[in-house]
C-alpha cells in the first residue's frame, strides 16, 4: 500500500516515539505522579517525555536525558559478572585463546526472551603472546573462515544434552549443549579442524538428565522474589544459534583481535567473512 499523499516523515516517527519511547519513560517512573514537578522523580518524569509540540532537538534533549544522563542505556547492555581486563592480566597469565560466538537468529527468537546465544573457545598451547603472529591468526581466520562463516554461517543445534571434550595437552576443554551426541560430534569437529586435529572421542563425555522436560522446562517456571512473581532465567533452552564471529584473546592487549565478522558490527578484522 502506497504511503498517504499528506504523509510526513517527521510527524510519523515523532508518533511512533511518542508511542514507543513515552511508554519506556513512563515504566522507569512508575512511582512517579503525574505532571509534578516537585519531587526528583516526578521532575525527572516530566523532563523525560515526548510532547506533541516537541522540536527534534527538544525530543533529542529528552532522550539523551533519559539514555546517557541517567544511564537507561545501560539497559541495553547485558550485565555481566566479570573481571575488568587489566585487572584480570595483571594477576593471571595465559596462552592464547581462541573464541568462537553463535546467537539465535532474530526471526525465531521467542517473544519477550532473549536471542540464545553459544560460546566454544580453545588455547593456542603451542603459543604464546611473544610468538604469535599476525600470519598465524589470518590462517586460524581462513580456516574458521571455511568451517564456519560460509553457506550464512555454522549452525549449531542446541539442546539439553551436556557433552564435554576435554583434551587439555591439544588446548580443549569443550562443554556443549547440544540436542544428540551426533551434534556435538559435528561441531566438536569442526572447531578441532580450524587447528587442523581431529578427534579423539576417548575424550568425549556425555550427560543426559534422566527427565530433561522437567528439569530444564522450556517455560521457565515463575518464582517469588523480593515479594513479587518474577519468571527465572531458561535453563538449556533449545535453538539453533548462527556463528557470528570469532576473536582472539592475547595477555598484553586490552581488546581481543577480531579474526572473521558477519555481523558487520567489528571494525577491520583479520578476514573478510565473504
Amino acid at each position: 500500500m502506497p504511503l498517504p499523499n499528506n504523509f510526513s516523515p517527521y510527524e510519523h516517527l515523532q508518533s511512533v516515539l511518542l508511542q514507543t519511547y513515552n511508554r519506556i519513560v513512563r515504566e522507569e517512573f512508575a512511582d512517579a505522579d503525574t505532571d509534578d514537578i516537585n519531587t526528583p522523580r516526578s521532575s525527572l518524569r516530566t523532563a523525560c517525555l515526548l510532547r506533541d509540540d516537541d522540536s527534534a532537538i527538544q525530543s533529542l534533549l529528552r532522550m539523551m536525558l533519559l539514555y546517557f544522563v541517567l544511564r537507561k542505556a545501560a539497559d541495553l547492555q547485558t550485565p555481566i559478572y566479570g573481571v575488568p581486563v587489566p585487572s584480570y592480566q595483571e594477576a593471571r597469565q595465559f596462552q592464547p585463546q581462541i573464541q568462537l560466538y553463535f546467537q539465535e537468529d532474530a526471526a525465531d527468537v521467542e517473544p519477550g526472551f532473549s536471542p540464545v546465544t553459544g560460546e566454544i573457545s580453545f588455547r593456542l598451547v603451542n603459543e604464546t603472546a611473544q610468538s604469535l603472529s599476525e600470519g598465524e591468526l589470518r590462517s586460524i581466520a581462513n580456516r574458521i573462515r571455511s568451517n564456519f562463516a560460509n553457506s550464512n554461517g555454522f549452525v549449531w543445534r542446541k539442546g539439553k544434552v551436556m557433552v564435554t571434550y576435554t583434551d587439555r595437552q591439544r588446548g580443549y576443554k569443550l562443554q556443549l549443549l547440544c540436542r544428540s551426541e551426533a551434534e556435538a560430534r559435528r561441531v566438536i569437529g569442526n572447531v578441532l579442524d580450524i587447528q587442523g586435529h581431529t578427534p579423539d572421542w576417548q575424550f568425549l563425555n556425555v550427560s543426559n538428565n534422566a527427565e530433561p522436560s522437567q528439569r530444564y522446562p522450556t517455560i521457565a517456571r515463575s518464582e517469588s522474589v523480593l515479594g513479587r512473581s518474577r519468571r527465572m532465567p531458561r535453563q538449556r533452552p533449545i535453538a539453533d544459534v548462527r556463528f557470528i564471529y570469532a576473536c582472539c584473546h592475547i595477555r598484553g592487549l586490552p581488546n581481543p583481535v577480531i579474526l572473521i565478522d558477519r555481523s558487520g558490527y567489528h571494525r577491520r578484522p583479520l578476514v573478510e567473512a565473504s
